[in-house]
């Protein structure tokens, strides 16, 4: 079996996220990867040196949401790996699927009135339905 690979973010809803992914991989005893992607181009910076220091941040941000995801599940007797990625996230996660042959996605439903989201509202379905299509991965979609 392929491992189960947990897009997350932080925050409330990547907790939720976070604790179904544990479970599943106690419950169908796979691996579990916790994936973070920093994707700065929502910024746009005309300044190079600024994009470089806002990827930088995320970057930073990234690695202590990802450590405090493997606590999480360390605690909950599940071994964790975390792996942090680079680039526009829709892509990057279809791309991560096929990398380590994942089995299973798990995503979050993005926060209404949190700020720019990679999913408007609607998206996400497509994005679900994009991922099945073109990996044949199963995704769960958690509230």
């Amino acid at each position: 079996m392929g491992p189960i690979v947990c897009a997350t973010r932080g925050g409330e809803g990547s907790r939720r996220t976070q604790e179904r992914a544990i479970a599943l991989s106690r419950e169908r005893g796979a691996p579990l990867i916790f994936l973070f992607v920093v994707d700065a181009s929502f910024t746009q910076p005309n300044d190079p040196a600024l994009a470089k220091v806002l990827a930088d941040e995320l970057e930073r941000l990234g690695r202590g949401l990802l450590h405090i995801a493997q606590a999480r599940a360390q605690k909950q007797g599940i071994n964790a790996e975390a792996a942090l990625r680079h680039g526009a996230v829709r892509q990057t996660i279809e791309d991560y699927l096929r990398a380590v042959n994942g089995d299973v996605l798990i995503l979050g439903v993005p926060m209404i009135g949190s700020g720019k989201q990679t999913f408007s509202p609607g998206e996400l379905p497509k994005f679900v339905e994009e991922i099945r299509a073109n990996t044949g991965v199963e995704v769960i979609v958690v509230d």
